[in-house]
């Protein structure tokens, strides 16, 4: 190799360098103003994440899909229990999310009560693999504040998590856009109440889908989520009550996923409230689409989930009962 080729190696290594530590500074920078706007972002799956697992107070917490966002009134929960109430629910996710949501939350707060809605896929692998997508795009920037979430990710995403540590912009890359636009104050239409998010009108279609399991056999990862879920709530004496909340699609009897979750409750003695296909909102005018309860159905799903919970309470747990009509005095 002549002199001259050396130097213009050398001018190539120089201006890759001065690339890379570019590369390394804007990568920096925005990373940073990423953490700051996704620490302040104003409303939607953000901040209901972050209120989850930071600053947890609510009595009653409800965990979910999106059946469980558009599905549970957190109103109705305060205004006929007495108790406060915030909606966990979160679009796409499965009972990995939630357990480990579940578990963060525990460690700075108590509820009296906790409710998950799941769904006759909830077990299955490829509901299994789109809760991780989820669930990686919520816990990626807190790896590196809490030791706690970096296990998590080293345990479902370890991929991810390697990215994550090599880039300050990658664990923000599926929320840049909404970031960007969440300071201006953009509010879901129908508004959000404490995580709840209420559809107006109605989408239904007459024709009603299939609703099958996605496999024959449950994904084992969330099988042991499901059941560290119900064992949590149990360890900490929370008042759990899992539900299949409705639905209009072709009915069904079971799946494989929710005979696991029936066998995971009888064990640990824990009822499982199936409202698929209960006759009073098995009605079209309740149904913003063929999965999700519009503002109408959600409140009257509600109200008939609330006074049954008291029913309940009165059978089985009349001190917190008590509790609950002494707060409403």
């Amino acid at each position: 190799m002549t002199k001259e080729e050396v130097k213009q190696v050398g001018r190539l290594f120089k201006k890759l360098f001065i690339l890379l530590v570019i590369l390394f500074i804007c990568d920096r920078l925005i990373g940073a103003w990423l953490q700051n706007a996704y620490k302040h972002a104003p409303q939607g799956d953000i901040q209901t994440f972050a209120h989850s697992i930071t600053n947890p107070t609510e009595d009653i917490f409800i965990y979910g899909s999106s059946r469980a966002v558009h599905g549970y009134d957190t109103r109705v929960f305060t205004d006929s229990l007495g108790m406060s109430c915030f909606n966990s629910g979160r679009e796409n996710s499965n009972i990995l999310y939630h357990s480990s949501i579940l578990k963060e939350m525990l460690r700075k707060h108590t509820p009296k009560m906790v409710v998950l809605d799941v769904s006759a896929k909830e077990l299955t692998w490829r509901s299994a693999e789109n809760s991780k997508q989820v669930l990686s795009s919520m816990i990626l920037p807190y790896v590196g504040m809490d030791t706690s979430f970096k296990n998590i990710a080293a345990e479902l995403f370890p991929d991810e998590l390697r990215k994550a540590e090599i880039s300050k912009i990658y664990p923000y890359n599926s929320m840049i856009l909404s970031l960007a636009i969440g300071k201006r104050g953009k509010i879901k239409k129908g508004g959000n109440f404490n995580g709840y998010e209420p559809l107006k009108g109605n989408k239904a279609d007459s024709n009603m889908p299939a609703f099958t399991d996605e496999s024959s056999k449950t994904d084992t990862t969330a099988k042991k989520y499901f059941e560290n879920f119900v064992k949590l709530a149990k360890e900490k004496n929370v008042r759990l009550y899992v539900i299949q909340s409705p639905m209009l699609v072709q009915k069904f009897k079971t799946s494989v996923s929710l005979d696991t979750i029936r066998a995971i409750l009888k064990r640990y003695d824990e009822p499982f409230w199936d409202y698929a296909f209960d006759t009073t909102f098995y009605k079209k005018q309740y149904f913003y689409d063929n999965l999700h309860l519009n503002t109408i159905g959600a409140e009257l799903f509600s109200k008939q989930l609330v006074s049954d919970i008291k029913a309940d309470l009165e059978k089985n747990d009349p001190a917190l009962l008590n509790h609950l009509q002494t707060a409403n005095k």
